[in-house]
């Protein structure tokens, strides 16, 4: 199944839903994410393997010919006011992985929604691989090994069709900057202590 087939699937299925406005971001999250899995579960039970904890990479698995996509979702509020959301996406370690494996891929599945009178509302669903998500709007953030992030949420996502290994290339390159000003930062402070 291609991403653009799944990202067809998910706004023709995944429902509007009624959840208190006491429960935050993180239960719209999760109920979006079972939701988009149950979705998955009736139509290519077969093909679909479930995180095995909250600490994979992926909230789901489809498995066609051999090949391992991995898929995050990502749900994003739209708030008139905007506010700030800067979403971490995964870390360059364990990125550096996947990219390096042929059989596998990466994909976010983007989901936006409103709130209103309790309920929540699906706006829109956009499937993307990893590499279609252009430089423009990532950065790499001082979490662990470094943790690639999208600036802001609450702009419009940009893509790119460069391809996988060209973008991998612009990866490998801005993690090494990023972790040259690590070391600068943290000589800085190492001088504080001198």
């Amino acid at each position: 199944m291609k991403n653009s087939e799944l990202e067809l699937l998910l706004k023709k299925e995944l429902k509007n839903f009624n959840l208190s406005e006491s429960f935050g971001h993180r239960a719209v999250g999760d109920k979006l994410e079972a939701d988009t899995v149950d979705i998955l579960k009736s139509i290519i039970p077969d093909n679909l393997i479930e995180a095995k904890s909250k600490r994979s990479i992926d909230d789901f698995t489809l498995v066609f010919d051999g090949n391992i996509n991995l898929f995050d979702t990502k749900s994003h509020f739209i708030q008139d006011n905007g506010g700030f959301s800067m979403p971490n996406l995964i870390s360059v370690k364990r990125l550096k992985g996947v990219l390096e494996e042929e059989s596998k891929t990466l994909s976010y599945v983007f989901i936006d929604y409103k709130r209103e009178n309790g309920d929540v509302l699906i706006k829109d669903v956009h499937i993307k691989y990893i590499w279609e998500l252009d430089w423009s709007i990532l950065s790499i953030g001082a979490l662990g090994h470094g943790q690639l992030q999208i600036k802001d949420a609450n702009k419009a996502l940009v893509f790119t069709n460069i391809g996988k290994k060209a973008w991998f290339d612009i990866l490998k390159v801005k993690t090494v900057e990023f972790y040259k000003k690590q070391i600068l930062k943290i000589q800085k402070e190492m001088k504080m202590w001198e």
